[in-house]
């Protein structure tokens, strides 16, 4: 019996096609298709149900900040960055906005920083 419990891990994508199939409607009813660009699936330390509600969060404040017919997401996971990210870009004006999220690629509280209160080395 181990006493050390696995830590919660979800897929990005999972909780973003539930979220885009939650907020579909709503998103449709204002006019706006969404678009989704390829990307790879991304296992994050989190549960499904925090990326989930973040994730809705964003569907939401993006269909109701929209001035045009599309909602362009984007999930921007670079090689060396502690965290993913996913964009949501959407036509305001004669321009465009972009708002997102980022989740981080660590448990919450594995990351361990050591301070020297030493001074330099001689």
């Amino acid at each position: 019996m181990s006493l050390d419990p696995k830590p919660a891990q979800s897929c990005l994508h999972c909780a973003l096609a539930r979220a885009i199939r939650r907020e579909s409607g709503a998103l449709a009813a204002r006019g706006l298709a969404v678009t989704l660009g390829r990307a790879e699936p991304v296992w994050l330390p989190s549960t499904g149900a925090r990326l989930y509600r973040a994730l809705r969060r964003l569907l939401r404040e993006a269909g109701s900040q929209a001035q045009g017919p599309s909602l362009k997401l984007t999930v921007i996971d670079l090689t060396g960055k502690s965290h993913v990210e996913v964009t949501a870009t959407i036509p305001v004006g004669r321009g465009s906005r972009v708002l997102a999220c980022a989740f981080p690629r660590h448990a919450p509280g594995s990351l361990v920083i050591r301070v020297s209160l030493r001074g330099p080395r001689r």
